[in-house]
This record gives C-alpha cells, structure tokens and sequence, in this order.
C-alpha cells in the first residue's frame, strides 16, 4: 500500500542524532566555504552584480533606468547588502555564505526523510561537493538553488502534514525565486504538480465503484494527464529550435518520466479533487504576494510595461546567442551501472552486501585518482551530469510499485524541473545549479528500496565527495566538465571595491587599465565600457552612461547592431566621454563593426595596457587634434 509516513521503513532515528548531524554538515559547509570566502571571479559576472547593485543604491530602478539581466530582487539585495557591509565584491558573497551552510541543513533534512542521519549527512556533504564550492559567486541560479531546496523541504512537510501553512511557506519561497530570476517559473510548475499529488492516499477497500464514468477519480486522472502532457509540451517549447536527441535526454525525458510517475501514482491513488484546486489556489495567491510588493513602485510610476520587457522580452535575446547546447546525450548510458546498483542492490543475498560495498569503495577510489587525467574527468563528470535522466526512470519504476511513495515524486519533479535551468547555457558549471536536487531524488529512491545497504551507498556518497572536493571545488569554473584547472588566486586589485584574491595575471592587466581610468578620469565621471565589461564601472567607481550592461540585450531592444553602435556615438558626444575601454573579444555580445572601430580610432588615441590584450583603453584626442 501507499507509505504515507516519511519514516514509516526506517527505525526513527534519536532527536541527538538528527541535531547532531545538522549541526554538522551545517558547521562543515560554513568552515569549507568560508575558508575560501574570497578566492577567484569570473570579471563580469562579479563586475555585473556589483555595477548593478551600485546603481540601484544611488535610486536607480532596475528595468527602468537600466537593464537588470535578471528580476531585480537580487540587486535590491546587493544593494542593502553594499550599505550595511561596505561597498565590495567579497560583501556580496555574505549572504551567499550564510544561506549555503543554511540550505546543505535543509538538504540533510530532506534527505533525513528517506534514510538515517549518517547515510543523509553523506549525501548533503555530496551535494555540498557538486555545488556552491565549484563557483561561490552570489550568482541568481545560487539563490534559485537555495530557495527550490527550501521549497522542496516546504512540499514535503505538507505532503506529510497537510498543513496548508506550508503551501503558504512554499508560495512566498517560489514567489522570492522568481524576482531573483525568471527561470524561477521553472520551481512555480514543479509545486503546483507536488501539490497536486500532495493529499493522495491509498485506499483499496473504498474503490469499488472504478468503472463508473461519473467517478471522480477518474475525472482527476484524466485532468492529471492533461497537466502532463502540457508541461512536457511545454518543456519541448522552450528548447524550440536547439531540440534534438541530446536536448530532449537532458530536459524532456526527466520531465516526461516524472510525469510519467505523476500519472501512476495518481491511477492507484484516491483523492479529493476540490482540495487539490484549493491547495493550489492559495499556493497561488501566497506567490503573488512578494511578486505584487516588488511590481507595486512599477505599478504606481506606470512603468508595468518596461518591467515585463525586462523580464520575458529581453531574455529572447539570452536565447538566441548566449548558448551553450548540452554534451552527446549517450551519456546518460554511462549511468546504466547506478541504474542496475539501485534495482539490485536491495534483492542481493546479505553475504553479497561487504563484496559489493567493497568493490564499489575501490572502484570509486580508482576513479576519483585516475580523474586527474582529463579524458577520465571528463567521462566521470559527464556521466554524473546526465545521470537526471536515469534517476527520473528509477522514479517511474518506483512509482509503478504497490507502495510507492508520493514523497519520492515530489522530489524527482522539482529535481526535473528545476533541471531546466542549465538551459540555454548548458557548461558544466549550471549542471551543479541542479546537482544537488538530482542527489537528493537518487537518495530518495535508494530509501525507498526493499532494503537499501547503508555502507553501499555511503561509500558511493563519499564517492562523490571526494571527486568534488579534488576535481572540482575551488577550481576553475569555466573548466568544469572540461578539464581540472587549478588556479593561483593570491593576488588583490589596488582597490577597496574588490576584496577577492585573483590570479597574478589578472591583477597586473586589470590595475594597469584602473590607472589609466584614474589617470584620465575623475571620480564618479562617465566612461564607456564594452562590449559585455561592467566590471570596469564598478572597480573604478565612474559612470555608466547607458542603460545596458551587456550590449546584446540593448542591441535585441533597438533592432541590431547597427542602432546600437549609433547610439554609443550620440552618448559619447553626449557625455564628453574621456575614456573608452574596448573588449576586444566579448563573450556574449557581438563584436563592434569595423566602421564603428574606425570612429573609435579617429575620436582617441590608445593608452599603453598591461596583460593579455583582450582590452585596449583608448583616450579622447584633444580638441585641437580631432579628425571627422
């Protein structure tokens, strides 16, 4: 029958021991990441939110006197963030700090619900590893992360309950998620699917009238399948025109499997279809709560339309050229062996359980030495990347059980769901925005099996965390997935702005261009930076004179390159810019055109930059020396 107890095939473990193990894993996450509180960036990342966060404590509103890459709410957070810690990089991260070391507690307590506090603090420390380590920028996708995991602990605790503050909790949550970043719509589909298997319950004896076409089950089933047909539909949308066999394994098939197993669950379960409606209606409207304060200074300046263009017109524009498509999706095959390890694993004969956790131990060992040479660390890392798929079909085996457990679906749809964040920019570090999630589904499957070997799945947790923490943590995060790259981040920039230890290199190039800024310019002045380099506004504490931080989305706004070159121009004159700094090779946006950087040569002259050459900092010409 149909486990409604979280706990109902575990011995309970002690209140000691669950304080204990929370209190560790919490403690260890504050200690690791905390010991390398300030080590590395990636430049624009770090200069976009630190630029933004400055504008928006000066009165800027996000969407209406510049363009917030994302909702705003991080801004406005940075921002009071910047007034009570001082105006740095490192401040930002802060916050990130005190809600990582929170959330691996929350990952240890949803965990908490499937196995015992060893075996669940193994796999928060997993998650620990193929997460917040690998990039600890106070990037949105981070608090994106933070908040579905918070959210999930939320579903569950009214799965279990059926209290509805919990579906308020898990509202206000999901409603925060999207004024960090739209993709937090991605978490809004993933609750209202939890909450609609939330109140199931098994009941063999009162299903006797199954064949009348007036049951109500029926008319819920049926609704049920509808809803998943949509979201797959919708899943396939959003790839558009990147679908295809390796998209549809990464994004579609864990979708459809979770679906899948909604639909199961739902044909053997009895339900009450107007409680259901009701659950989501206030999950809704407690959504729409911190949603409504955020767009009310829009709503009250009539300025409702330029937050909308923000939020679901411009992001067209990440979609069509800020991609990154995800690797072979036979991949996921690599994960046949985790796949048959969690059917088998449970049926074995005892004598069989040391011989197996001893071979997995040493096979795990073996992988995580040889993983210093790239093409292991690569096979190793995409393996685990696609291993969502494979996981959502062990969910679909175990929803097809007799006692399944709801618990472990609402689990795998928001790990599915929330899978969807790594695209359109599929790089190996936005698979660890969702990493965890995808431990937490394969930890709950695994504690849901007949009988699950607690040293077996130890020792592949510890697996897991000691691949992180060598090949992945604190390394290079453009490299993940790639290549491990160890980064010799030692030295500070000459400026209180930055607090963050950075590669040797990078010091010497970016001090030189803030000296010839200093030089040429004076505080709280305009220049102009681009493409894709807010970086330089921030650190050297000038102006910004248009609206963009990085030139696609104002190019997608104005109708193409063209416009946008024109525009540069009038706000050169406009300003009496003094000092321009040229990306010569932007990551996002397109190039300038050559007749855009004709001009440029002709309006200045250039200043001597130490580096690599990707800047070059170029000088207004005196009056006197000017050319039309």
């Amino acid at each position: 029958m149909m486990d409604s107890h979280p706990q109902s095939n575990l011995k309970l473990p002690s209140r000691r021991a669950v304080m204990l193990g929370g209190i560790g894993v919490g403690f260890i996450t504050l200690v690791y990441l905390g010991w390398q509180f300030a080590n590395g960036w990636i430049a624009h990342d770090e200069g976009l939110l630190g630029h933004t966060a400055e504008r928006t404590l000066k009165g800027e509103m996000p969407h209406v006197e510049f363009q917030d890459v994302y909702t705003g709410l991080l801004s406005h957070l940075n921002a009071i963030t910047f007034r009570f810690l001082g105006m740095s990089l490192a401040s930002l991260r802060i916050p990130l700090l005190i809600g990582a070391s929170f959330t691996t507690v929350v990952w240890y307590w949803i965990a908490l619900r499937f196995v015992q506090p060893v075996l669940a603090s193994c796999a928060a420390l997993a998650c620990l590893a193929w997460s917040f380590p690998n990039y600890f920028a106070a990037l949105p996708s981070w608090y994106i992360l933070m908040l579905a995991s918070w959210a999930l602990w939320a579903l569950l605790k009214f799965h279990e309950s059926k209290a509805r503050r919990y579906l308020l909790l898990a509202g206000i949550l999901s409603g925060l998620s999207l004024l960090f970043k739209i993709v937090g719509l991605y978490l809004v589909a993933a609750s209202l699917f939890a909450i609609w298997i939330g109140r199931l319950t098994y009941n063999s004896d009162e299903r006797t009238n199954g064949d009348s076409p007036n049951n109500p089950d029926k008319q819920a089933v049926l609704l049920t399948m509808a809803l998943a047909a949509i979201f797959i539909l919708l899943a396939s949308i959003l790839i558009g025109k990147h679908l295809s066999f390796s998209t549809a394994i990464y994004f579609v098939l864990p979708i459809a499997c979770v679906m899948g197993a909604v639909v199961m669950i739902y044909q053997r379960s009895n339900t009450n279809l107007t409680s259901s409606i009701q659950d989501c209606t206030i999950y809704l409207l407690s959504l729409l709560l911190p949603v409504a304060i955020f767009a009310l200074p829009y709503g009250l300046q009539g300025q409702l339309d330029l937050l909308w263009q923000g939020l679901f017109e411009l992001p067209k524009a990440r979609l069509d050229q800020a991609a990154a498509l995800p690797p072979f999706g036979m991949w996921a095959l690599g994960s046949v062996p985790l796949f048959a390890l969690v059917l088998l694993s449970g049926r074995l004969p005892q004598s069989m359980s040391l011989p197996l956790t001893v071979t997995v131990a040493l096979a795990g060992a073996a992988i995580v030495i040889l993983s210093s040479t790239p093409i292991i660390y690569q096979a190793v890392f995409l393996t685990v990347q696609s291993s969502l798929a494979v996981i959502c079909i062990l969910v679909c085996f175990h929803a097809n059980r007799d006692d399944a457990d709801v618990a472990v679906v609402i689990v795998a749809i928001v790990a599915a769901s929330i899978g969807l964040t790594q695209y359109p920019y599929s790089s190996g570090i936005y698979f660890c925005y969702c990493a965890p999630l995808a431990g937490l589904t394969l930890t709950a499957v695994v504690g849901r099996t007949t009988k699950y070997d607690k040293p077996l799945w130890a020792s592949f947790a510890l697996v897991l965390v000691l691949f992180g923490v060598l090949h992945l943590n604190f390394k290079n995060p453009r490299r993940i997935g790639t290549r491990v790259q160890q980064l010799d981040n030692q030295f500070e920039l000459n400026t209180a702005r930055s607090g963050l230890t950075i590669m040797s290199a990078e010091q010497l190039e970016y001090n030189s261009i803030l000296q010839q800024i200093a030089n040429h310019s004076e505080p709280d002045d305009f220049i102009l930076a681009g493409p894709d380099c807010p970086q330089f506004y921030f650190l050297s504490g000038r102006r910004n004179p248009t609206v963009q931080c990085y030139d696609l989305f104002r190019a997608h706004q104005l109708g193409g390159q063209e416009a946008l070159e024109a525009e540069l121009k009038e706000l050169i004159l406009e300003h009496d810019i003094q000092v321009f700094i040229l990306n010569q090779l932007p990551e996002f946006s397109s190039g300038y055109t050559d007749s855009f950087l004709k001009w440029i040569h002709q309006w200045g002259v250039g200043l001597r930059v130490i580096g690599s050459g990707r800047f070059a900092v170029i000088r207004k010409k005196p009056a006197d020396t000017q050319t039309n």
